[in-house]
């Protein structure tokens, strides 16, 4: 449930990094993850739209090949890094919370 405008004036002027919107900051912490996701998806989905396409029209490479593509060590291995940082990002809200409790307590 939203913050009353009385509560929180953050709706009016957000300022900061990490402005809440919800009562129950998890809340927030949860939508500031959907909407990292949402993001990387879009911008994933016009990048691979676009390579679609220009395979399709230059012929260079089929539906098949990308089907049947297997990445070698190295790619693997950069795919596997790339995938770390992401979730890395998508995460960070959590992984902020938990360090704030932990480093809080002894």
């Amino acid at each position: 449930m939203l913050k009353d405008d009385a509560d929180n004036t953050a709706l009016n002027s957000i300022k900061g990094r990490n402005p809440h919107f919800f009562t129950d900051p998890n809340i927030d912490r949860l939508l500031s993850m959907v909407m990292e996701l949402a993001s990387e998806m879009s911008v994933m989905r016009d990048r691979l739209d676009t390579h679609e396409r220009l395979a399709a029209t230059k012929g260079i490479y089929t539906e098949d090949d990308i089907e049947t593509f297997r990445p070698n060590d190295d790619e693997a291995k950069a795919r596997e890094e790339w995938r770390g940082k992401f979730l890395d990002r998508i995460l960070k809200a959590l992984c902020a919370e938990y360090d704030n409790k932990t480093s809080t307590n002894p």
